[in-house]
């Protein structure tokens, strides 16, 4: 129910002018990405897929189906750049609506490659919570791009993000079946390569 509430007030919020766009202006770096500090190892290159201006939908899983169901009416922004003299990852979230609804906030990753565990160690923190969470990301044995969070505990759930060759790329969450254990999709987070024209 209260996801069909959910839908309904962002279907009406897209009868409005507000709606023109998924975010508010000056959300856009537009090309100001920077670049990997010398001497980065190569791992460093596995957010690469992240740099950039991306317009974000959100599909949910119908177990019906067992498909992906249509976007969800409206689009949320995530950027990304080389940060801190490029030795970390930096990377903004705007929810659908930042900029023109007050209820609509933004967070930002800080993400940083530990070369001695081998893994990204990431901080986050959204405007809606102002708790700063500990997560970490790492490619595992199925060659997928894992993220897990450490800081504060949360319920189990297997994230992980997918590349594709047109430069598009999917963040998927799955949950646990209450019933079966078995994991179950949950969301993805489809993003793709947002214009910048006009700003």
């Amino acid at each position: 129910m209260k996801h069909a509430i959910s839908i309904l007030a962002f279907t009406l919020l897209s009868s409005t002018a507000a709606q023109a766009q998924a975010v508010g202006e000056g959300v856009r770096w537009c090309g100001d990405y920077g670049s990997p500090a010398e001497g980065m190892p190569e791992e460093f290159a596995q957010f690469a897929f992240i740099i950039g201006d991306f317009d974000v939908q959100f599909l949910d899983w119908d177990a019906e189906t067992e498909s992906w169901s249509e976007p969800r009416p409206y689009f949320a922004h995530w950027n990304g750049r080389y940060g801190l003299g490029g030795r970390a990852i930096i990377d903004e979230w705007y929810d659908p609506g930042f900029g023109y609804r007050e209820q609509s906030g933004g967070g930002i990753n800080i993400r940083t490659w530990d070369a001695e565990e081998g893994l990204w160690k990431t901080a986050w923190i959204h405007t809606g919570g102002l708790i700063v969470q500990d997560l970490r990301q790492q490619v595992l044995e199925d060659g997928r791009l894992h993220l897990w969070q450490v800081y504060p505990d949360v319920p189990e759930r297997n994230v992980w993000f997918e590349t594709y060759d047109n430069g598009e790329w999917a963040r998927i969450t799955q949950v646990r079946d209450e019933e079966t254990g078995a994991w179950v999709n949950a969301v993805k987070l489809y993003a793709r390569r947002a214009s910048c024209a006009g700003e």
